[in-house]
């Protein structure tokens, strides 16, 4: 009946170290934490501690406001630039092998830019730059390609 009593006071000694490790190693962490917000050098004011957080965060509120009229001004930007292309390839003359010939769609956020065409022949090849606003030709009327490629181009989905 007795013999079992020292394993019993080896085993609650065993668990009692334990927990005082356990307890210490957290205490030793709470007070580095302490030394490194209030350091022996300076004051040891919680209020002083707390003015210095809340400068650091208008700070950053302050960067942050710049930062959102920058990216503003950028997106503002970005509506001129141009986001919607198509490409269409094709041979207009029987005459001539391949799809040589071209017609380019560049398009703005709004559907205002430039249809270039290059039609290829035996005899040489013409270029043509037709205006586009607003997705509607302007001056030029647009041939068959030219109307396939800005139609594909002002498809195209914004990012």
């Amino acid at each position: 009946m007795y013999s079992d009593w020292p394993v019993f006071a080896q085993l609650a000694v065993a668990v009692i170290f334990i927990w005082l490790g356990i307890l210490s190693f957290m205490i030793w962490k709470q007070q580095n934490f302490l030394r490194a917000l209030f350091p022996k050098s300076g004051e040891r004011d919680i209020r002083i501690k707390f003015e210095e957080v809340v400068k650091l965060v208008n700070e950053f509120k302050g960067d942050l406001k710049g930062l959102e009229e920058k990216l503003l001004q950028l997106d503002k930007q970005g509506v001129n630039h141009i986001q919607k292309v198509s490409l269409l390839r094709y041979n207009p003359y029987d005459d001539t092998g391949g799809n040589i010939s071209f017609s380019l769609a560049l398009l703005n956020e709004g559907g205002s830019g430039i249809v270039v065409t290059s039609l290829h022949a035996r005899n040489g090849t013409r270029i043509f730059a037709k205006p586009v606003i607003e997705g509607k030709g302007q001056k030029y009327q647009f041939s068959k390609e030219e109307k396939a490629v800005l139609e594909k181009a002002l498809k195209q989905k914004d990012d």
